[in-house]
């Protein structure tokens, strides 16, 4: 009776410590909003907390883009690009498009200029500027638009 009322306890605390250990790594993740200002120095092109877009930085780029419910829809952009502020209104309007099926699909943008996104940049093959990729539900990379 002892020796399964010890196995009983050893079990429970085994279930509270991983889920103890959950609870950590989900604190720990840095999982960007729509209010979220990203780090690093350069402008963005687009205003964060004014418009349906969520703005990424390489400290919340993976843990908010990879492995969710729904899919995210992310530019890669430099601040200093023509084609990029040209592109501005377009995937502006496409944002407040899709707006509403929030729970489907998340809008974002990266500002690869910036410095402290590079290795982001390098890390999902941007070599042009704006880049459209396509992050489907529970995903781990991303697929070209």
């Amino acid at each position: 009776m002892l020796l399964a009322l010890l196995a009983l306890v050893q079990a429970a605390s085994a279930a509270m410590l991983l889920a103890l250990l959950a609870l950590v790594q989900a604190a720990s993740a840095a999982v960007s909003s729509f209010n979220y200002v990203p780090l690093g120095s350069n402008p963005t092109l687009y205003t964060p907390g004014f418009e349906p877009i969520m703005h990424l930085d390489q400290h919340t780029f993976s843990d908010t883009v990879f492995g969710q419910d729904h899919a995210f829809v992310v530019e890669f952009y430099a601040d200093w690009c023509g084609h990029c502020r040209a592109f501005v209104p377009f995937f502006r309007q496409f944002a407040n498009y899709v707006r509403e099926w929030n729970s489907v699909v998340t809008v974002a943008v990266i500002n690869c200029a910036d410095p402290f996104n590079a290795q982001t940049c390098r890390d999902n093959g941007i070599t042009y500027y704006p880049m459209i990729k396509v992050n489907s539900c529970f995903s781990i990379n991303s697929t070209l638009l």
